[in-house]
């Protein structure tokens, strides 16, 4: 009858031991798989974060380029209104220009 009991003690201890084993290898899994998804969930956050920063930025470029097409058109309708002078209006100018310096500087 002792030898019986301490049968069955070594079997819930060895049937213990195997359940501690089974338990420590699972929790292992479970510590390997959520380390897995909180990496694979991490880079996920920061990809769309980046998609999001581009793509904010690229609305911002579209919408400062949009606001600078009136600005670039009507600077190159002066740049071109500015070379296409007539020669006289260029030499008036030159004139104009000499004129006012010379009556500053006296005898220039």
């Amino acid at each position: 009858m002792a030898l019986d009991a301490i049968k069955e003690i070594k079997d819930a201890e060895a049937k213990a031991d195997e359940m501690i084993n089974a338990a420590t290898v699972e929790a292992k899994q479970i510590v390997n798989n959520a380390t897995v998804e909180a990496a694979q969930k991490y880079d996920e956050a920061v990809s769309n974060a980046k998609k999001k920063c581009k793509d904010i930025l690229d609305a911002a470029l579209a919408e400062g380029n949009k606001a600078a097409e009136p600005i670039l058109a009507k600077g190159k309708v002066d740049s071109e209104g500015i070379l296409n002078l007539s020669e006289d209006k260029k030499n008036n100018a030159v004139k104009l220009v000499v004129e006012r310096i010379v009556k500053m500087n006296g005898n220039s």
